[in-house]
């Protein structure tokens, strides 16, 4: 087989792999919780599994050589200005009686309807998602009972879906716009701090590179970035320029439920949060499954914000043996802080309310 042959059929072998674990996801999304003696679906995948590793694992060498070779990689996009996103790049108000949908390039007028926020919240999906998606359905309800509080979500629906290679390269350019958008916002006064983004897989690579763009453009830092078990393939082992990293914000705090699978597994951001070891979770027999937990431990730390106290500790074997049980305790989720940066694990139940409280904590 030539090497030209080869590369094709290797792209199109891993392009079914991430459309197969997606559907599977669905119907498994759909199943009740049943005893795993019972459940068929997790041997169902693991041929899959054990195929797509080699790809995170290689990071962004292998990633990049099948970018290159088929005209994707950003450095080509950018030549050939592919990249026309402004007209169908969205951004949704949220409200408790629907969403309204603006475009980005609208930053006057949308500069005038978060005029009187005290915290701007932007949720971005992940891959083959949308910003009616079920991330921001389990996280808006609850996030709009917070008062003084502006609910956003960013709408990739129409660019990132369908081929993983092309959207993973979509993601910095999507980054790029709505950073670019943040940046007029903070011009014509709004404050940067005030911005919160919580992204899931590939939107918590899109929240890094916006705000990377705003202080590039603004030499502001915006206020907090939680990132969602953030996007492992092709962002793996590859230069913070293009994916998720601790100086993006002035917090970044991260929630690791399926790394070293579809999510990232080294740490981020100022706090990296590991629930169960950071790479599967009880209840879940699929990745899919492992990579959206992350989004219902966020969205249950919403309303009960002490569910999840989480320990300090250097990895899961030293918190599973109790030598950390004296490291500080820091909460994973939405009152997560900036103190005591660092890891941090902790233990939930495999169905919601997914909290253990302190029993969780080691």
């Amino acid at each position: 087989m030539t090497l030209k042959r080869k590369l094709i059929v290797q792209h199109l072998e891993l392009v079914y792999i991430f459309k197969y674990l997606f559907f599977v996801g669905l119907y498994a999304a759909s199943l009740p919780h049943r005893d795993p003696a019972k459940f068929s679906l997790g041997s169902m995948v693991d041929a899959t599994m054990s195929m797509i590793h080699p790809v995170v694992a290689a990071g962004s060498n292998r990633c990049e050589a099948f970018k290159s070779f088929f005209g994707i990689t950003y450095e080509q996009m950018q030549e050939k200005n592919k990249t026309n996103f402004q007209d169908i790049l969205n951004i949704d108000l949220i409200t408790k009686t629907g969403n309204i949908k603006y475009n980005l390039t609208a930053s006057h007028r949308l500069t005038r309807v978060m005029a009187q926020a005290q915290t701007i919240v932007i949720l971005i999906h992940g891959f083959m998602e949308s910003s009616d998606g079920w991330m921001v359905q389990a996280i808006a309800p609850e996030m709009l009972k917070k008062p003084n509080t502006q609910l956003f979500a960013l709408d990739g629906r129409k660019i990132i879906n369908i081929e993983y290679f092309r959207s993973s390269t979509y993601v910095r350019f999507m980054g790029e716009i709505l950073g670019e958008f943040l940046s007029d916002i903070i011009r014509d006064g709004q404050d940067p701090t005030r911005i919160y983004i919580i992204g899931h897989s590939l939107g918590s690579h899109i929240a890094g590179v916006a705000g990377k763009r705003v202080r590039e453009l603004t030499g502001e830092q915006i206020g907090r970035i939680t990132a969602l078990d953030p996007a492992g393939p092709c962002f793996s082992n590859v230069s913070a320029s293009g994916r998720l990293d601790r100086s993006d914000a002035k917090y970044v705090d991260v929630i690791h439920s399926n790394g070293g699978m579809l999510g990232l597994k080294e740490p981020v951001g100022h706090k990296d949060f590991y629930p169960n070891g950071g790479a599967s979770q009880p209840g879940c027999y699929i990745s899919v499954c492992d990579h959206s937990r992350a989004w219902e431990l966020f969205a249950e730390s919403i309303s009960s914000p002490k569910h999840f106290p989480a320990r300090k500790c250097e990895n899961w074997t030293m918190f599973g043996q109790g030598f950390c049980s004296r490291n500080p305790i820091s909460y994973m989720g939405l009152e997560s802080d900036s103190t005591y940066p660092g890891l941090y694990f902790l233990a939930t139940k495999k169905s919601a309310p997914f909290g253990l409280g302190s029993a969780g904590s080691g």
